[in-house]
């Protein structure tokens, strides 16, 4: 598929350290024994309704690869009356800088049925990460282990809901298998094997990661698993674009129970994972492009995953067949730019270039589509046919290509 890889992986140093005197949880409202609440998913990352100190729901994205909630639209914090005159330094990976940011003490959250108490927010500069350019919609944060450690939580993508369950009584289908999974500084790991197309194989601990929205990510040490790779757009972090390679592999295997072929692994540049000139110990990750093949409950308490195929497991994994990374601006993100183009790509020979605005795409008007539609059109088949009337600077240009497959 073409779409957004969007990579968000945070270090976060804090002066002083966190300390509680009770561990805050979000806990049932009523008395049921599950909750379900309507998800969306986008560019394969799943978003959930959030009230904040009892505002309206907001967009955030659910994401295991994150411990405490960030807020990154920080003109929120009056809407939402929050107090904050605590500085913290967080460090985004990608090897470039440290950016202060700003802590929320005793805040609310609340979702359909939950509610958490003398929560914690970070709060990111302005300016700093936009998920609502990447997805098309008004998107404020991201909320992981604060979430995802009180309860079991399972995700369908089928049916786009999301069900909390009070406790482990839950049902386990015999088509499900059962993943183990360590919970190592409050982020889920699970055992994996890569095979190479040279046979090549690798047995590490990879991350489970729903914000990261490609198949997966390995270190670029394992880079000869693939025999073929092109420069790639792997992601948007806090350090700006996240550059590496792409390529596949014959297989990835999750525990020893979940095999699934073919499948485009992305390797970061190696200052992705280097702090200060020194490398950060990091093995990889298992993204929402593999995770949102299977119905799947997180259950943080029993150290398991439950995972059973769905309608999306034979999918091929596809590479972006444009080249193109777009993002969507505009008070209403109905404005479309051209983000990034990947060298030697469809895109790349048509003459297009970073900072050129679509006007229309297949005939279809910036006025009348929206940013998802546009990822489909970019994504239906190797050989469509493309064709982009286009702005830079004041001058308007109409081009073409095909769709194709580079990897």
């Amino acid at each position: 598929m073409d779409f957004r890889k969007i990579l968000l992986i945070i270090y976060i140093l804090l002066t002083p350290p966190i300390t509680f005197a009770s561990d805050p949880v979000f806990e049932f409202d009523r008395d049921r024994r599950k909750i379900k609440i309507p998800i969306r998913v986008s560019q394969n990352l799943v978003v959930v309704p959030l009230s904040i100190n009892d505002s309206p729901p907001l967009n955030f994205i659910l994401d295991t690869g994150i411990r405490t909630t960030i807020l990154t639209e920080p003109l929120m914090t009056q809407m939402l009356d929050l107090d904050y005159n605590e500085r913290i330094y967080i460090f985004g990976l990608g090897g470039e800088g440290i950016l202060e940011a700003v802590r929320s003490k005793n805040v609310t959250f609340q979702m359909r049925g939950v509610t958490a108490q003398n929560m914690e927010l970070i709060i990111l500069p302005e300016g700093i990460l936009s998920f609502s350019e990447l997805l098309g919609f008004p998107v404020y944060g991201i909320i992981g282990y604060d979430f995802f450690k009180n309860f079991p939580v399972g995700l369908n993508h089928y049916t786009q809901t999301m069900t909390i369950y009070r406790d482990q009584n839950y049902r386990i289908s015999r088509r499900s298998k059962v993943i183990p999974i360590q919970i190592k500084n409050q982020k889920p790991y699970a055992q994996a094997t890569l095979v190479g197309h040279n046979e090549d194989t690798i047995s590490t601990n990879l991350l489970i990661d729903l914000g990261a929205s490609h198949a997966a990510y390995v270190n670029n040490q394992y880079l000869g698993l693939s025999d073929y790779t092109i420069e790639s757009f792997l992601g948007e972090g806090l350090s700006g674009s996240l550059m590496g390679r792409m390529g596949r592999i014959d297989e990835l295997i999750i525990g020893d129970k979940i095999s699934i072929e073919d499948v485009i692994v992305a390797y970061p540049n190696r200052e992705f994972v280097t702090f200060f000139d020194q490398e950060i110990e990091w093995e990889g990750i298992i993204g929402s492009e593999i995770l949102k093949r299977f119905d799947i409950i997180f259950d943080y308490q029993a150290e398991q995953m439950v995972m059973r195929k769905n309608f999306k497991f034979r999918q091929a994994f596809t590479p972006n067949m444009s080249g193109l990374e777009i993002i969507a601006t505009g008070t209403r993100y109905n404005e479309f730019i051209v983000h990034s183009v990947r060298p030697g790509s469809a895109g790349y020979e048509a003459g297009i270039m970073a900072g050129d605005r679509i006007l229309s795409i297949n005939h279809h008007s910036y006025h009348q589509i929206k940013l998802d539609k546009i990822f489909n059109l970019l994504s239906e088949k190797a050989g469509r046919r493309i064709s982009m009337l286009l702005m830079r600077g004041d001058e308007t240009f109409r081009t073409e290509f095909r769709l194709r497959e580079d990897i």
